[in-house]
């Protein structure tokens, strides 16, 4: 909860000092592309045959971001915040036994920085720079039933990984009178040690709506 007020304060500070300039409002939904999860070489040793991977289709994420006009044409500042969500499920099947697996990865996070953008007035690039604090958990469960008659085994684990992270964007806008549009690759990134991290690209596409 604290971090949700403090992303508001930031959101609702930076909203003051752009009542001049302007100040937009963005609301975005992602895909990841990519094979992502977490990486930990505790997990990888305590359940050898689980690579802990969530591929396209697994999940989804959520953002809300507000962009501020800076005093210089081709630069915005940005804060936000996001939700993330993954959920797979595994099995394997033989003459012996058949084992199941059920993982989810969640996530959030806020963050603040700097947007630059090239082009036209209602066309061009963009890209971000942000940094931030993200909180993702881990959560698995596994179950190994044997078809010769023993009691099934089952059993559980998981982690989190919290600290200081960073997201980088680059895309294309479009805009028409007050309403925008943002599609664009996405990298969130986060660690709390050498040996356990979180990277996640996506696809993005953001709507927005400006003061």
């Amino acid at each position: 909860m604290r971090y949700v007020c403090l992303s508001l304060l930031i959101s609702y500070t930076l909203s003051i000092e752009a009542q001049d300039n302007g100040i937009t409002l963005k609301t975005g939904y992602s895909v990841p592309f990519a094979p992502y999860g977490i990486y930990s070489d505790d997990i990888s040793s305590l359940y050898a045959n689980n690579d802990f991977t969530f591929y396209p289709g697994n999940g989804y994420g959520l953002n809300l971001e507000t962009v501020v006009k800076s005093g210089k044409p081709l630069m915005s500042y940005i804060a936000g915040a996001f939700y993330h969500y993954s959920g797979r499920y595994d099995n394997y099947e033989d003459d012996q036994q058949m084992s199941e697996a059920w993982m989810y990865l969640t996530g959030a996070g806020i963050y603040g920085g700097l947007s630059f953008n090239a082009g036209w007035e209602h066309f061009g690039i963009f890209n971000s720079y942000t940094f931030g604090f993200f909180s993702f958990d881990y959560r698995l469960e596994l179950q190994y039933t044997s078809k010769l008659g023993v009691v099934p085994v089952s059993d559980k684990g998981g982690e989190a990984v919290s600290g200081p992270g960073g997201k980088f964007e680059l895309g294309l806008y479009g805009s028409f009178k007050r309403f925008s549009i943002y599609p664009a690759f996405s990298m969130i990134y986060t660690s709390n040690r050498q040996s356990q991290a979180v990277l996640i690209k996506s696809f993005n596409i953001s709507a927005g709506y400006s003061f």
